[in-house]
């Protein structure tokens, strides 16, 4: 069963992944509500999980069953979602502060602006190791599957992508301080 509902999903049937988020997302909901003790975030993880899922379909490769796999991955995701609040917290309490999101941003920039900011530093990067910065961020590759697909090492692939951040991180230090607190994804605002 396993096998086939994989198969059907990988191949684009989108019965096949209907019948499977119609199957689990309740179950999975209320599975990350055990941790994370808030509804609409616990539905947040699911729906994001079932969005990628569905992206990324013709790169699923699922060792396990079906059922253990989507378990994990909701699991992982609380975990991490739940790391970085702790984070946030942390932050919050060593600055002694409470301020909102809002009042971080330098001069009121919103997410929209601070993505073309984003998307304007990627364009600065060399040309080799925006590619191998886009094929991280926007594909979601592993360093070795980028280095796989590109033809190189794993250690240029990661000596570039540590480049790259240290790129972005010189270029947009006055906003260090959202990325720290909200973790931001730069693939998102693109």
């Amino acid at each position: 069963m396993d096998t086939t509902i994989v198969k059907k999903i990988i191949s684009g049937d989108i019965k096949a992944f209907e019948a499977l988020f119609n199957d689990y997302y309740d179950r999975l909901a209320y599975f990350a509500y055990q941790y994370l003790k808030d509804k609409d975030n616990a539905e947040d993880v699911v729906q994001e999980l079932f969005s990628k899922l569905w992206v990324n379909r013709q790169k699923l490769s699922i060792e396990t069953s079906i059922n253990a796999y989507l378990y994990s991955a909701v699991r992982n995701a609380c975990l991490n979602q739940l790391k970085h609040q702790k984070v946030k917290e942390a932050y919050f309490s060593a600055s002694g502060t409470t301020m909102e999101y809002d009042e971080f941003i330098p001069n009121k920039i919103d997410a929209e602006d601070l993505g073309q900011l984003i998307q304007s530093c990627i364009i600065d990067l060399p040309p080799e190791r925006q590619k191998i910065f886009l094929l991280s961020r926007e594909q979601d590759l592993k360093y070795k599957e980028i280095a796989e697909k590109l033809g190189i090492s794993v250690k240029t692939v990661e000596a570039q992508m540590g480049k790259a951040l240290r790129f972005l991180r010189e270029r947009l230090k006055e906003y260090l301080a959202v990325w720290i607190v909200f973790f931001i994804d730069i693939a998102k605002y693109f």
